[in-house]
C-alpha cells in the first residue's frame, strides 16, 4: 500500500512540475506576468522543486515527504493570497484541489513516516 500512496504523490507532483515546465517553455521564463514578481518566481521555481520532490520520494522517502509538505503548504498559502488578496487568480477550483491534495499529503505523510516498510518505491542501485 505504501507504494500506491507514494505513486499518487509522485504522479501528482510530476503533473504539477510538468505544468510549470510547459508554461516556462511555451510562454518563456517567468511566464506569470499577471502576478506579482515574488509569486511569479515561486510558481516558476515549482517546475524544478516539484520534480526534485518526486526524486526524493523515490530515493529518500522521508526527505521527499518533508519537501512535499513544504511545497504543498507554501503552494496553498501563496495561491490563497493570490486568489483572496491579490485577485490574480480568477478561478478557485485549482486552489480547492490543491487544498484537498494538501490534506492527502499531510495524512499520508504521517502514515508513511510511521510505516514499518522503509523500502524505496523503486530499488535503484
Amino acid at each position: 500500500m505504501d507504494r500506491v500512496v507514494i505513486f499518487v504523490l509522485c504522479f501528482s507532483l510530476f503533473i504539477g512540475g510538468a505544468t510549470h515546465i510547459f508554461d516556462n517553455l511555451y510562454y518563456g521564463f517567468l511566464p506569470y506576468k499577471f502576478a506579482p514578481e515574488w509569486v511569479n518566481i515561486y510558481w516558476t521555481a515549482l517546475a524544478v522543486i516539484d520534480i526534485v520532490a518526486v526524486y526524493l520520494l523515490v530515493k529518500w522517502r522521508n526527505a521527499g515527504l518533508v519537501l512535499t509538505l513544504v511545497i504543498m503548504l507554501s503552494d496553498v498559502a501563496i495561491n490563497s493570497v493570490a486568489f483572496y488578496s491579490l485577485n490574480v487568480l480568477s478561478d478557485s477550483s485549482a486552489l480547492q484541489l490543491q487544498t484537498l491534495f494538501l490534506g492527502f499529503c499531510i495524512g499520508s505523510s504521517i502514515w508513511l513516516w510511521q510505516s514499518k516498510s522503509k523500502a524505496n518505491v523503486v530499488n535503484v542501485t
